[in-house]
């Protein structure tokens, strides 16, 4: 298991650059919370997505790349028969599909896609496996995932108000996403290890936790209905790529 510390997430709209100032913390970077936070990119109605995420990790130095499920934003065919992507064939796709979609949440979740493209991120579409955590987790690299809370917490689904502060309403709520970052891999009982920046969460009630390696991607998979549905690793582009900033 990555030796990895994460602390609880000030408002319910902050996972994100919780998650991310948390990666930057392991990697020794010398940054704020404020900092990161002020600098993530966000939805005007609150919330960000992982290559808004992705995008602020390139542009302090590290490498960055996703692995993606949303057929809403991707469509199977962009991707080489490996999963892996022809950065300007992408690019080209995704802005032709804005030409024809013109839901405000996907035209900025693509901009926010083609920017991460731009900056040097990658970007895959590969079954979600056991294996693909378990690359990660052996060089020591945690992952930040974005999923439904809905379905992992196993709770009701949540209604927001306009201060971005949600309660549990299980017949108006909607489902809810989130990002936690994943830390290690028990191989014998299949359980992963997960640092949650919701110290609140009903699993728990503690900012890390083991959930079932299938509980925890069906969780991602679902992810897809708020936009999410994914996986992030951030990586120092050297070993002492964040030392030295």
């Amino acid at each position: 298991m990555i030796d990895f510390k994460i602390n609880s997430q000030p408002n319910d709209e902050s996972c994100g650059p919780t998650c991310l100032h948390a990666i930057y913390q392991h990697y020794g970077l010398d940054i704020s919370y404020e900092e990161v936070a002020n600098g993530v990119e966000s939805f005007l109605s609150g919330g960000t997505v992982a290559p808004m995420l992705g995008k602020h990790a390139l542009q302090l130095g590290f490498k960055a790349a996703l692995y993606v499920n949303n057929l809403q934003l991707y469509d199977p065919t962009w991707f080489n028969s490996d999963g892996s992507s022809n950065t300007d064939v992408l690019r080209e796709m995704l802005m032709q599909q804005m030409r024809y979609k013109r839901n405000q949440y996907l035209a900025r979740g693509t901009h926010a896609v083609l920017d991460f493209l731009t900056l040097g991120g990658t970007i895959y579409f590969r079954c979600l496996t056991a294996e693909i955590l378990k690359e990660y987790f052996a060089r020591q690299t945690p992952i930040l995932a974005g999923l439904s809370s809905t379905y992992l917490y196993n709770c009701s689904r949540e209604l927001f108000n306009k201060e971005g502060k949600s309660r549990s309403d299980n017949i108006r709520g909607r489902p809810c996403g989130h990002f936690v970052i994943l830390c290690g891999y028990n191989q014998k009982h299949r359980l992963v290890v997960v640092a949650d920046p919701y110290k609140k969460n009903p699993v728990s009630g503690d900012n890390y936790y083991a959930v079932s390696i299938h509980r925890l991607i069906n969780a991602i998979m679902l992810g897809v209905v708020t936009r999410d549905g994914n996986l992030l690793i951030i990586e120092p582009k050297n070993a002492y790529a964040a030392k030295t900033k």
